[in-house]
C-alpha cells in the first residue's frame, strides 16, 4: 500500500513538472514563477481550466452551505487540485505530440515531392549513363556569367549559338559559346552529341588550334556553354576582305599560311584518332595578338536533332575515325582530300585577296587556273593592296596550290604540304606558332627601346 502511494506521488510530481515546464517555455517565465503566479493566470481562458474551476467553485459552495466540518474535506480539496494539474499536464503533452506529428508529416511530404526531370534525362541509357570522361574544367554558370559581364559582351551570334567574350578570375581571356536550345527541345541525343563534342575537343591540344579550355552544363537554368581560348585579332577573312580591319603584309600572310598548315597536319597525322575539318575556310582561322594563326570554328550548328528529319550530327566541326555517332551517316573516315582542296583555295584567297566565290568575279579557282602554271604571269594574281611580295615564294606557293586542287588521288597529304611550305618559305613550325603574352610584351618593349635610341 505504501509502495503504491509512493509511485503515485512520483507520477503526479512528473506530470506536474512536465506541465509547468511547458507553460514556462511558452510564457518565457521560470517554473518557480509559474508556481508563484498560479496556474489560473497562465491558462486563463482555457475551456479545460474553466471546467475545472467550475468544479472547484461548486465544491466550495456546497461546503459553505453545509457549514459543517467533514472528515473528507481535506481529501476533496487535494483531489480537486490534482485534477486541474493532471488536466494541464495532459493538455500540454497532447499539444506537443500533435505539433511534432504535424511537423513530421510536412517534412516527409516535402522530402517525397517529385523533382522535375529534364526531358533528355528521361531517355538516358547506355552511352549516356556512363561516366562523362573529360579532364576539362567544368565551370559554374555564375563563374561564366561574371567573366562575360553578365553575358552582355557579345562578339558573335547565330540562330544556334551566341559567343561572349570574357575574362576568368585568373586573367585568362575566353570566348564562351552558349548554345541556343530550350530545355524542352534538348533530347538525349542532343546531350550525347554535346558530351562527345566536349570529349573530342578536349583531346585536341595544339598551339595553333583554338583550344577548348572548359565547359558549363547546368539544368536550372538550362545551360550548355563551350569555353574556348580567345584570339583577339579576329578572323583572317575580316583582315583580307574588310577594309576597316588591319591590312596584312606579305610576310604576315605567309606566317598565317604556315601556321594553318601545321594545325591541319596535327589533326590529320598526330591526333589519335585523326580528324578532318568540316568547315575549313578563312572564317575558321583566327589571329592572335602577334597575328599567328589559330584554326577554330568547329561548328555549333543544329543542336536539336529531330530523328524524324534524320538530321546528321555533324556539328562537331570535324570528322574523326571511329566516331561512333548514333546516326549511321556520320560513321565514316575523315575526308582528308576535301581538306586539301580547301587548303588550296585558302592559299589562293591569301595570295589574291579575293573571295572564293563572288557574283561579280565568279569562281576564284576558275579565274586563277589561267595564271597558276605560268611563272611569268603569277604576279597578276597578287593582291593589289600589297605593297611588296616575294616572287620566289609566290611561284612556290602556286605550285603547291596546283597539286592541292588536282584530282583527289593526286592530292598530297597535309604533312607533305607542310614540309613543302617550310622549304619554300624557309620557315619552321615554331616560328609560325603564337608567342606567349609575356614574351610578346618583352619583344615590344625591346622594339620601343631600339626605336627611342
Amino acid at each position: 500500500m505504501e509502495l503504491h502511494k509512493a509511485c503515485s506521488s512520483k507520477g503526479k510530481a512528473l506530470w506536474l513538472w512536465g506541465g509547468m515546464s511547458f507553460l514556462a517555455l511558452v510564457s518565457g517565465r521560470s517554473v518557480p514563477g509559474i508556481l508563484k503566479i498560479g496556474a489560473r493566470q497562465m491558462v486563463e481562458g482555457s475551456p479545460l481550466f474553466d471546467a475545472v474551476g467550475a468544479m472547484k467553485n461548486s465544491t466550495a459552495e456546497q461546503l459553505a452551505a453545509n457549514n459543517k466540518p467533514s472528515p473528507s474535506s481535506g481529501s476533496s480539496s487535494s483531489t480537486s487540485n490534482y485534477i486541474w494539474i493532471y488536466a494541464v499536464g495532459f493538455g500540454s503533452a497532447l499539444f506537443l505530440i500533435i505539433t511534432i506529428s504535424l511537423i513530421a508529416i510536412l517534412y516527409l511530404r516535402h522530402k517525397r515531392k517529385p523533382t522535375a526531370v529534364s526531358p533528355w534525362k528521361q531517355g538516358m541509357s547506355g552511352q549516356l549513363s556512363r561516366v562523362f570522361e573529360t579532364s576539362l574544367t567544368r565551370l559554374k554558370r555564375e563563374e561564366v556569367e561574371a567573366a562575360c559581364e553578365d553575358f552582355s559582351n557579345i562578339i558573335g551570334s547565330s540562330t544556334d549559338s551566341v559567343v561572349y567574350k570574357g575574362t576568368l578570375a585568373n586573367g585568362t581571356e575566353i570566348a564562351a559559346t552558349s548554345i541556343r536550345v530550350a530545355a524542352a527541345n534538348w533530347t538525349s541525343q542532343s546531350e550525347l552529341c554535346f558530351r562527345r563534342k566536349v570529349e573530342a575537343l578536349a583531346r585536341m591540344k595544339h598551339s595553333q588550334l583554338v583550344n577548348l579550355v572548359g565547359y558549363c552544363s547546368e539544368e536550372d537554368p538550362f545551360t550548355r556553354i563551350l569555353i574556348f581560348e580567345y584570339a583577339s585579332n579576329g578572323t583572317l577573312h575580316d583582315h583580307l576582305h574588310n577594309k576597316e580591319s588591319e591590312h596584312l603584309d606579305w610576310a604576315t600572310r605567309m606566317r598565317v599560311v604556315m601556321g594553318t598548315a601545321c594545325a591541319l597536319s596535327y589533326m590529320h597525322h598526330e591526333l589519335n584518332p585523326p580528324a578532318s575539318h568540316l568547315n575549313f575556310d578563312t572564317t575558321s582561322i583566327y589571329l592572335t595578338d602577334d597575328y599567328a594563326a589559330k584554326v577554330a570554328n568547329f561548328g555549333v550548328t543544329k543542336m536539336t536533332l529531330a530523328k524524324t528529319e534524320r538530321q546528321r550530327t555533324r556539328w562537331l566541326g570535324f570528322r574523326a575515325v571511329g566516331n561512333d555517332d548514333t546516326e549511321s551517316s556520320d560513321r565514316q573516315s575523315p575526308d582528308f582530300e576535301s581538306n586539301m582542296y580547301s587548303f588550296g583555295v585558302f592559299m589562293l584567297e591569301v595570295i589574291t585577296g579575293r573571295l572564293p566565290q563572288s557574283e561579280h568575279t565568279g569562281s576564284l579557282v576558275d579565274w586563277a587556273n589561267e595564271y597558276l602554271t605560268d611563272a611569268k604571269m603569277v604576279w597578276y594574281m597578287v593582291d593589289p593592296t600589297l605593297k611588296s611580295y616575294n616572287h620566289d615564294e609566290l611561284v612556290a606557293l602556286c605550285k603547291i596550290v596546283t597539286v592541292c586542287l588536282s584530282s583527289r588521288s593526286r592530292r598530297p597529304s597535309m604533312r607533305k604540304v607542310t614540309s613543302m611550305l617550310s622549304d619554300a618559305l624557309k620557315m619552321t613550325p615554331e616560328s609560325a606558332a603564337p608567342k606567349s603574352t609575356a614574351l610578346l610584351w618583352a619583344q615590344l618593349e625591346l622594339q620601343d627601346d631600339t626605336t627611342e635610341s
